[in-house]
């Protein structure tokens, strides 16, 4: 176990020593730009998927030492682990219930069409595992067979969930286009006008690109903000680069633009990871993290994007696995109640979309409350839906969990009602009938509609 830490440790800080160390932001964006040609792109592709390849068994061994852990002491949900067959021969009602707060990653089709046969999820995450080697119309077609199925069913469409925040994060391209980031974008820019119209056109031509595929909701744009030196050690997750600007006004106004031009193609964007990660220095792929600022200062600076755009029509917001001293110090973000219930709902004034970062990662496996108690939590909390980028085991101790704790009495009814209720403002009931001129996340009026 230590060995594959180490290692995982090494090989992150190895991708990041990769990156130019460069203190002016806008040269800095200049010479990454220049240095990633498409042959260098694929080469820092292939060290991100083995990094994460590392990060995720690091987690896995995070998740077992977790649950040997807790053995002597109150046990890990589910008590009674089910196999994936049991699960899908379950309660039709249950699992459909429940399904419906799940999206998930897997690593074929004919893998995941089950679930989609069973109605045990409500949507997927579209990975480069997916698309290597592939034509962008094979995969179109791979996708809209799931979507068959779901429109002879007479369900909502899948939600189909892809990471497209340009840079390295571009894990569909190929076959698609790969773009920049958002950062790289503006870096030079001097005025609004001038950003707008490039991140419009940026945003335009992403969406098209997606569309091609069939993707539903992209996990972008990255809202957290550039704090610290590029060189900052923070694993894989190098926000630095990711990250818009430091600048949160400015930041709000790029991801304002980015996600109000998506809403026009009937994607969904989603701004990420609250409560942000510009402060953190540890990798929650691996382990934990926590943001250790006063929540006078998150609501001046690293909160401000996310309280500006989330409130608009067609917008969802990633929540990480992040802890917040100043609000809860013993749960991560994306299963506090206090962090849903005393913030982002409440204070915000957000009656949107929440989705959580993907649940596989170390900070939720290793926590005290493991996979299965965390993803009770977040559902009785008020998070929308479940992100679980690796079906494999994950999703049998997930669903165990919630079908263990649904059949107690101790899921929260109520709260299911309103994420339903919130899920129908962006997904069509009925997708066999053209949708309207104008998409329905544009025509909204009512509360903002925000993994």
């Amino acid at each position: 176990m230590i060995k594959t830490i180490a290692r995982a440790v090494l090989l992150a800080f190895l991708s990041v020593t990769l990156l130019p160390s460069l203190e002016g932001t806008s040269d800095a964006h200049a010479a990454y730009a220049r240095k990633y040609s498409a042959r260098a792109r694929y080469k820092a592709a292939r060290i991100y998927r083995r990094n994460r390849m590392l990060a995720l068994r690091a987690a896995a061994v995070s998740a077992a030492k977790a649950q040997a852990g807790h053995a002597q002491g109150t046990p890990q949900r589910p008590l009674k682990l089910l196999t994936r067959d049991q699960i899908l021969a379950s309660d039709p009602v249950r699992l459909e219930r429940l399904g419906n707060r799940l999206v998930v990653g897997f690593q074929s089709f004919s893998e995941v069409r089950p679930l989609v046969e069973k109605k045990a999820i409500a949507g997927i995450f579209i990975t480069d595992r997916n698309v290597r080697g592939r034509k962008a119309a094979d995969v179109a077609k791979d996708i809209q067979d799931l979507q068959n199925i779901r429109r002879a069913q007479g369900m909502p469409r899948l939600i189909v969930a892809a990471d497209q925040e340009g840079g390295y994060v571009s894990r569909l391209s190929p076959p698609l286009k790969w773009q920049p980031t958002l950062g790289m974008i503006i870096a030079k820019l001097k005025t609004d006008n001038e950003r707008e119209k490039a991140v419009r056109d940026y945003a335009e031509a992403q969406a098209r690109e997606l569309d091609r595929l069939g993707i539903t909701m992209n996990f972008g744009p990255v809202v957290d903000l550039r704090l610290g030196a590029p060189s900052r050690n923070d694993g894989e997750t190098r926000i630095y680069w990711r990250a818009i600007d430091s600048d949160p006004y400015l930041v709000a106004k790029v991801a304002g633009w980015y996600c109000d031009t998506l809403t026009k193609f009937n994607i969904i964007c989603t701004l990420k990871h609250f409560p942000g990660l510009g402060r953190v220095a540890r990798d929650t792929h691996v382990t934990s993290g926590e943001l250790t600022a006063k929540q006078s200062q998150l609501e001046l600076s690293d909160w401000l994007p996310f309280r500006r755009v989330m409130t608009e029509p067609g917008i969802a917001t990633m929540v990480g696995h992040v802890r917040v001293d100043a609000v809860d110090k013993e749960t991560p973000a994306s299963f506090s109640d206090a962090v849903i219930n005393t913030v982002i709902r409440p204070r915000f004034e957000n009656d949107g979309l929440l989705i959580t970062d993907d649940f596989s990662m170390g900070a939720v496996t290793g926590s005290k409350d493991g996979l299965g108690g965390a993803a009770v939590k977040a559902l009785n909390a008020g998070v929308d839906l479940i992100l679980l980028c690796t079906i494999d085991g994950h999703y049998d101790i997930l669903m165990s969990a919630l079908i263990e704790a649904d059949i107690k009495g101790e899921t929260a009814l109520a709260r299911e009602s309103e994420s339903n209720e919130r899920l129908k403002r962006y997904v069509f009931v009925d997708d066999r009938e053209l949708p309207p001129s104008t998409p329905l996340q544009a025509e909204q009026t009512g509360p903002a509609i925000s993994p």
